[in-house]
């Protein structure tokens, strides 16, 4: 892959970051003024709806521990820095300072009822990559709130569109925003004069200075700079909080911080030594690390040489077979080998995001269902010299659990599962006779056993590599092997589908299809409103920047013209930063015609999917029955 450049990284102008509605969340008093106060009144002032809503009352701050009143005097500094701002009075939540990571999914909630009642189109909030355990927990939050939106739920259209601002304080990071800030910075400090319980502490306001002086490095002639990292739903929702954390900051969260994970992961491989070493890589990568992997080597060239520096971090059990023995006999024994009581499953073509086992440990603990899944966000690679250029991320395998939609389709991915070893032993492992759909059929089956939890987060990723060949397990969907082994799985639980069952999904399946047609209709035109707003701005550039060139001759001449250049090159400067707003706006209409054009292919290939499942239910013996036996009822 190329390397990009430094322009290619970080910005090097400064745009508007604005709303109609604005949401700013702050996990303690003074936050929101520090990270974002200059945008705030940037907002207030062009006439925007800006709601602050504040998580604690900070009452754990240095030099409060004398002092009962500190949490209420806290609150009324806020709420002058935030009448200062131009803002309404803050909301207070009231919730404990220096916990709010003890309850992530009551904060996720929280945040998400700001979300429905206030309706923002743009949130602000401390960054992932802040170093305050508050910060983080609040910016996770949000990103999982959002992150877990997805299309067919009533209220998805709150997030579909929201962009989501986060903000730095503690710890600078890798912005896509610049925001210039020179016009209101007077403003800003009068609001941090607010905070002055804060600045007998410490200089945070001096130090934010410093930070946005620090901003214009990027910059020619801007004044003080706010930064931010700027996402919107179809970013969030196909790409785990960890891996974002760690793209735009170090890695406040460390490898294996946060505890072993009481996990046996079997990794099958078979001559794929460099997808086998990126696969380990994943699982030391973890925040929560498993305490055993096992490394099924099915009859390919010993990789005992990739597996030996992975040994600091996991006990690692190494079985080579001396001939290949197939995928199921593969995992088999990888279980067998295995010690720890949950089990999970990782190929070597696929890999985990560092919060993997962490979001799936949560939920196996807090939940009642023994097994529990995620979702994994497909990438197709393409080759790009010795190495692979990944494409676009979608999101194909987000469904809740349902058993009746499992017996006609595979929506969980072999790698999001954790399940009890207990269990995969009692239900015999995977059908060895299978060498296709061998997960697919251990899913079914387990299905008749317990209930499984769905945790709505891309915790994974589902690779496919072009011009792959040469390995049974890379069957794609359209293949005759493929094709086969789907005909053996329906015919073996044909005796499971039920009428009602299959009418329930197929009522579930209709209502898909009418859904994301009518979502193509609405992105259709969307498309094309914005690709005309396209246009207009190409013709209004292409206005500027011929106005601009016959402004250029004036520049050299003679002095009698003094007078007519200078008001000319006045002129000529208001053009230069009214063309630069233009390309602005016209990077931003790019962006989301591409944003369009990717979900309308993700729109027609989920109807492609949906509607083939519907014909395989058509042609099913138990929806002839069920047709006769309406037939009989005279319906």
């Amino acid at each position: 892959m190329t390397e990009r450049r430094e322009d290619e990284r970080i910005p090097y102008r400064t745009a508007e970051l604005s709303g109609e509605r604005v949401l700013v969340l702050s996990a303690h008093p003074d936050d929101e003024t520090l990270g974002a106060g200059g945008t705030i009144v940037l907002n207030t002032r062009r006439g925007a709806a800006v709601r602050i809503w504040i998580a604690t009352d900070g009452e754990r701050q240095e030099g409060s521990s004398d002092d009962a009143g500190y949490g209420g005097r806290r609150r009324e500094e806020a709420r002058l820095a935030a009448a200062t701002l131009g803002a309404a009075a803050p909301i207070f939540a009231g919730l404990p300072d220096r916990s709010l990571d003890s309850s992530p999914d009551a904060l996720a909630r929280a945040i998400g009822e700001q979300v429905s009642e206030f309706e923002p189109d743009l949130v602000l909030c401390p960054s992932p990559a802040e170093i305050h355990p508050d910060h983080r927990a609040l910016s996770d939050a949000l990103y999982r709130a959002v992150g877990a939106s997805r299309p067919e739920d009533p209220d998805h259209d709150r997030y579909r569109f929201l962009r989501l601002g986060f903000y730095e304080i503690s710890q600078p990071f890798l912005p896509n925003t610049l925001v210039d800030i020179a016009d209101v910075a007077n403003r800003k400090d009068k609001a941090l004069d607010a905070y002055a319980s804060q600045q007998t502490v410490r200089d945070y306001a001096g130090a934010l200075r410093g930070l946005n002086a620090y901003r214009r490095l990027t910059l020619s002639g801007a004044g003080p700079v706010e930064a931010f990292c700027v996402l919107r739903w179809p970013e969030v929702s196909g790409r785990s909080l960890e891996e974002f954390r760690r793209a735009i900051g170090p890695a406040v969260v460390e490898d294996g911080s946060r505890g072993p994970a009481p996990v046996a992961v079997v990794v099958r491989t078979r001559n794929r030594p460099a997808l086998l070493a990126d696969a380990l890589g994943s699982l030391r990568a973890q925040t929560s690390r498993p305490t055993r992997v096992v490394v099924v080597n099915d009859g390919g060239a010993s990789v005992s040489a990739v597996v030996e520096p992975f040994r600091d971090a996991f006990a690692i059990s190494l079985q080579e077979f001396p001939e290949r023995r197939g995928r199921s006999d593969a995992a088999n024994l990888g279980v067998e080998a295995a010690t720890e009581d949950l089990v999970a499953f990782l190929d070597d073509d696929d890999r985990c995001f560092p919060d993997h086992f962490e979001r799936l440990l949560f939920a196996h603990r807090s939940g009642p269902e023994p097994v529990v899944y995620s979702d994994a966000a497909t990438v197709v690679y393409r080759r790009d010299g010795d190495g692979w250029e990944p494409g676009p991320r979608t999101l194909q395998y987000s469904l809740d659990f349902d058993p009746d939609y499992l017996l006609l389709a595979n929506y969980i991915p072999l790698h999001t599962l954790l399940l009890p070893r207990a269990l995969f032993r009692k239900l015999g492992g995977f059908d060895a006779s299978l060498d296709y759909s061998e997960d697919w059929d251990f899913l079914i089956r387990a299905s008749f056993e317990t209930s499984f939890r769905h945790v709505r987060a891309v915790t994974c990723e589902y690779r496919v590599f072009e011009a792959e060949s040469g390995d049974p397990a890379h069957a794609t969907a359209g293949s005759a092997d493929f094709q086969r082994a789907r005909r053996r799985i329906y015919e073996k639980y044909s005796a499971r589908r039920t009428e009602e069952g299959l009418a329930r999904v197929l009522d579930r399946m209709r209502a898909q299809i009418a859904f994301w047609y009518e979502r193509d209709t609405v992105s259709q035109g969307e498309l094309r409103y914005q690709r005309e707003s396209h246009q207009r701005l190409a013709e209004t550039v292409g206005k500027l920047e011929a106005r601009l060139a016959s402004l250029s001759p004036v520049e050299g001449r003679m002095d009698d013209l003094e007078r007519r250049v200078s008001s000319l090159q006045i002129e000529r400067t208001r053009l230069l930063a009214e063309n630069e707003l233009v390309h602005d706006r016209l990077a931003e209409v790019f962006t989301v015609n591409e944003e369009y054009d990717h979900q309308l292919s993700n729109t027609y290939a989920e109807i492609d999917r949906l509607n083939t499942i519907l014909n395989q239910i058509y042609g099913s013996h138990t929806w002839k029955l069920h047709l006769f036996l309406d037939r009989v009822r005279g319906r």
